[in-house]
């Protein structure tokens, strides 16, 4: 004799997509999708972990390509998923700062991500010459072995990414695609840049939309008033 099919009335759920403001309907993951995230988790491997999340993404939203999606909206989507799957709040322990004790706290999940501001991808180096700028995706994290290796540099994680984000360079009589041009030419088109101009795409680079909560609390110790910035989508699980 077989078991039933299950066939779960699952609720779906309406979000935005952050980068594109696309309405979207989803479901809450099921034990198929959990076990793998759990698996995924275990393993504490990045790329795994990444890759379990934008499964499970893909498998509960509706109409979207998650390969195409920013990591922020990756991000957003995921935590919907999961505080209409498991609740919308979680508890993380941090430590306090003047006694270093150990405080149970309690985030709201669904309201994590609501207030985020964008930095502007068009970005001028001189009268005749822009940037156009992108958001990074998930794929592109994957792609960058540097991300994977242990104790990289501060700079080689920086340029890295500014190579990621960098989409096309404009001038007055065309659009240069980045990804047509081979690496080499676009360190050469890097450094020779001025400080000032590598600095407005190091200001794009720092100013990426991230998973971001300030969280207040009482040390249940010492009594101390603590506010701890959480950050991406690690601090929150």
């Amino acid at each position: 004799m077989s078991l039933p099919n299950l066939n779960n009335d699952v609720p779906k759920y309406e979000l935005t997509v952050p980068s594109t403001q696309e309405v979207v309907k989803y479901r809450p993951f099921l034990v198929k999708e959990q076990k793998v995230l759990m698996i995924a988790y275990e393993s504490q491997e990045p790329k795994q972990i990444i890759d379990a999340m934008l499964g499970c993404i893909e498998n509960c939203v509706n109409d979207i390509t998650v390969k195409s999606l920013s990591t922020f909206d990756v991000d957003y989507i995921f935590t919907q998923i999961r505080s209409k799957s498991v609740g919308e709040t979680t508890k993380i322990v941090m430590k306090c700062k003047s006694c270093e004790a150990e405080n149970d706290i309690t985030v709201n999940l669904s309201e994590i991500g609501k207030n985020i501001k964008y930095p502007e991808t068009l970005i001028p180096l001189t009268e005749t010459v822009n940037v156009q700028m992108r958001y990074p995706t998930y794929l592109d994290v994957m792609d960058n072995e540097i991300m994977f290796t242990e104790n990289p540099s501060v700079t080689d994680i920086l340029f890295e990414n500014l190579y990621t984000c960098l989409h096309s360079v404009k001038t007055e009589e065309e659009n240069i695609p980045i990804k047509d041009e081979p690496k080499e030419e676009i360190i050469n088109f890097i450094n020779n840049m001025t400080n000032e101009q590598l600095e407005k795409l190091q200001t794009f680079v720092q100013d990426l939309p991230s998973l971001k909560e300030s969280v207040k609390f009482k040390c249940k110790e010492c009594g101390s008033d603590e506010t701890i910035e959480l950050q991406g989508l690690q601090d929150f699980f």
